[in-house]
């Protein structure tokens, strides 16, 4: 797994640590290999090991991920935001959901000018297979223990309640209620209508401060290195 391992350099004091492909909390080598995912876990752990490095004066977060899974994700959030080092975020392409929720945590936040940034918000995605399997015949029934309300909503072919449809919502409202407060402890003048799931360009982000400024790896190196000053 280690192979797999985001790729990190350090050059003039300046660390760099790529974020690319969707995150996950320990994915299978199925996903790495032909999905395109990234281990959060090994994300964090590459964090912390340009933290330690003596060489690295500042930590530049070079971004390009549609975001992931929560889990896992928030914990790097936490790296971030109370890093011992200045770190600086850069998105050069896409930087959505989970991965700006990590990258808002940084001192500074760069994007290209067509990079495309936001989505701050939380889904949670349930197939309803059961009239499917109905016309052919086929019912499945779940049977819980009688406080069990919502154990095994969602499972496949199984019916979608109501009440299950509200669990669903509830487990949605609750990861962006956590996104929003996060993002609002490091970005504290982002505006409540920027915060609709919406995806925005670089200038678009700038103007609603989802990010600090314009510009490209070099200038957000050269941000890091004034911090690290």
């Amino acid at each position: 797994r280690g192979h797999f391992a985001p790729r990190t350099s350090v050059e003039g004091g300046i660390g760099v640590l790529e974020i690319s492909g969707v995150l996950a909390y320990r994915p299978d080598l199925g996903e790495l290999i032909f999905d395109g995912f990234e281990d959060s876990a090994e994300v964090l752990n590459a964090f912390r090991r340009l933290e330690a490095d003596p060489e690295a004066k500042a930590i530049v977060l070079d971004v390009n991920s549609p975001g992931g899974f929560s889990v896992g994700g928030a914990e790097i959030a936490d790296a971030v935001f109370k890093s011992s080092k200045p770190t600086v975020t850069w998105a050069g392409g896409t930087m959505c959901s989970l991965a700006y929720w990590i990258g808002s945590q940084s001192k500074a936040v760069v994007a290209s000018r067509s990079a495309l940034v936001g989505s701050i918000g939380a889904y949670v995605s349930v197939v309803d297979y059961h009239r499917m399997l109905a016309n052919a015949g086929i019912e499945v029934r779940v049977f819980t223990n009688k406080e069990g309300a919502f154990k095994a909503a969602g499972m496949p072919g199984a019916e979608i309640t109501p009440d299950h449809a509200s669990e669903f919502t509830r487990q949605a409202q609750r990861a962006f209620d956590v996104f929003r407060a996060d993002v609002l402890r490091a970005r504290e003048n982002i505006p409540e209508g920027a915060m609709q799931g919406q995806v925005f360009d670089g200038y678009q982000a700038k103007r609603n401060g989802l990010v600090d400024a314009l510009g490209d790896l070099a200038y957000a190196k050269a941000v890091a290195r004034r911090f690290s000053k």
